[in-house]
C-alpha cells in the first residue's frame, strides 16, 4: 500500500531527468486564526499558486503563471478551488462519523500530481489521507481505488462503480496534468532555468567524515552517490535536499572515513544541468584544514545528530511507492501552532 511521505527539513531526491507538478490539499476542523482549507501548487519544487479559506482567492506567486493561463482559465481554476473547498468541508464531518469521532482536531489531505521525464515517459497519481494516515488512492492502470482501512471500503466501492469519473481521473493524470506541466515549463523557463551544481568533497578531521557537498543547483531533482574503489557505498548519511536563499538547492552526503585508507573515494553527481555524469575524486593531498571556533564545533555537534535522527525517522515512516518528495506545503509550517498540530498528527507534514 502506498505510504504517506513525511515532510520537514528533509527533502528527498527525484530522478535527475524528471519534471514534476504537484497539488496539495489540506482541510481541517476549525481552529481560530488558522485556515480550514488550503491548496498549494508546485512545479519542480517551486510554489506557483496558493488558495486558502481565509483569502477566498487564487494567489499566483509568479505573474507568468497567470499570463500563461489567461484571465478566463484562471477564474475557472478559482471556481474549481472553491468547489473543492465545499467538498472537503462536507467530507470532514462524514469521516468523523465513520470513525466514531465527535470532537477534537481532524484533518483531511489530498495529493495529486504528475511527472514528465526527458525521454517523454509520464506518470500521475492521486491519493487521500485522514488524520495523517492513508485513506484511499487511485490505481489508474487498473481503474480501481485502493484503501487500507476497513471503514473506507464503502467509499472505495462507490468510487469503483463511478466509471465515468474514473475515466476522467485517468485522462487528467495522463493528459491534462502533463499538458499543464509542459505549459508551466514553457512559460516559466526563465524562472525555472537549469542551474549547474557546484560540487566539493571534503574530509572533516574532527569527525573523521568524508563529505560530498553539492549546492547551487536547479531544478531540485538530482542524484548524488558516494563510491569506494568503484563500488557504490550503500546508504550514506544525508541532509536530504535543502533550499538555498536564491531558490537553488543543496545536499550533503557523508560517510565515516579512515584517513589511513588508501582506497579511492569519489562523489558522483547526475543533474539536468550537467551534460554528463560528474565524478569528483577525493585527493588527500589537496585537503586543507580550516580553523573552526569551538562554538561552531559544538553547534555542529548538536545539529548533525539531530539531522541523523531526522533521517532515521524519515526512513522509518516510509515513502510513497512513487518516491515523490515535494517541498514544504504550508507557509505556516513553523511556530507554536504547528508544534501543537504535530503533537496531534505525527504525519502532519506529509505531502498531499
Amino acid at each position: 500500500m502506498i505510504g504517506l511521505i513525511v515532510l520537514g527539513l528533509l527533502w528527498g531526491e527525484l530522478s535527475a531527468d524528471t519534471h514534476s507538478l504537484r497539488y496539495f490539499v489540506t482541510g481541517m476542523t476549525p481552529i481560530p486564526g488558522f485556515p480550514e482549507f488550503v491548496i498549494v501548487g508546485y512545479v519542480d519544487g517551486v510554489q506557483f499558486v496558493m488558495y486558502n479559506s481565509n483569502w477566498k482567492g487564487l494567489i499566483a506567486r509568479k505573474q507568468w503563471m497567470v499570463d500563461s493561463e489567461g484571465p478566463k482559465a484562471w477564474n475557472r481554476k478559482l471556481l474549481l478551488a472553491q468547489e473543492q473547498e465545499d467538498i472537503v468541508r462536507r467530507n470532514i464531518p462524514r469521516f468523523m462519523t465513520r470513525t466514531n469521532q465527535t470532537g477534537g482536531i481532524h484533518m483531511y489531505q489530498m495529493m495529486t500530481g504528475c511527472d514528465l521525464k526527458d525521454d517523454g515517459t509520464v506518470s500521475g497519481f492521486t491519493l487521500r489521507g485522514w488524520d495523517g494516515q492513508d485513506l484511499i488512492s487511485f490505481d489508474k492502470d487498473h481503474m480501481v481505488w485502493v484503501t487500507p482501512v476497513h471503514w473506507a471500503e464503502s467509499i472505495k466501492n462507490r468510487k469503483d462503480q463511478d466509471v465515468v469519473s474514473n475515466h476522467l481521473w485517468k485522462h487528467f493524470l495522463e493528459v491534462e496534468c502533463i499538458e499543464w506541466l509542459r505549459k508551466c515549463l514553457e512559460y516559466g523557463q526563465r524562472e525555472l532555468r537549469v542551474v549547474t551544481p557546484i560540487v566539493s568533497v571534503t574530509h572533516l578531521d574532527y569527525f573523521n567524515w568524508l563529505v560530498c557537498h553539492v549546492t547551487g543547483f536547479y531544478p531540485q531533482a538530482i542524484e548524488v552517490t558516494l563510491w569506494r574503489d568503484g563500488v557504490l557505498i550503500d546508504e550514506p548519511m544525508s541532509t536530504g535536499i535543502l533550499p538555498n536563499h536564491d531558490k537553488t538547492y543543496q545536499i550533503r552526503k557523508w560517510i565515516e572515513f579512515d584517513p589511513e585508507d588508501q582506497a579511492e573515494y569519489s562523489c558522483q553527481v547526475e543533474h539536468s544541468g550537467l551534460e554528463e555524469k560528474l565524478v569528483l575524486i577525493y585527493d588527500p593531498k589537496s585537503h586543507t584544514q580550516f580553523p573552526v571556533p569551538i562554538g561552531i564545533v559544538f553547534g555542529v555537534l548538536w545539529i548533525i545528530p539531530l539531522s541523523v535522527v531526522a533521517v532515521i525517522m524519515y526512513k522509518k515512516k516510509g515513502r510513497l511507492k512513487y518516491d515523490y518528495n515535494p517541498t514544504n506545503i504550508l507557509s505556516f509550517s513553523e511556530g507554536p501552532l504547528m508544534s501543537l498540530l504535530e503533537t496531534r498528527f505525527p504525519l502532519l507534514r506529509l505531502t498531499f
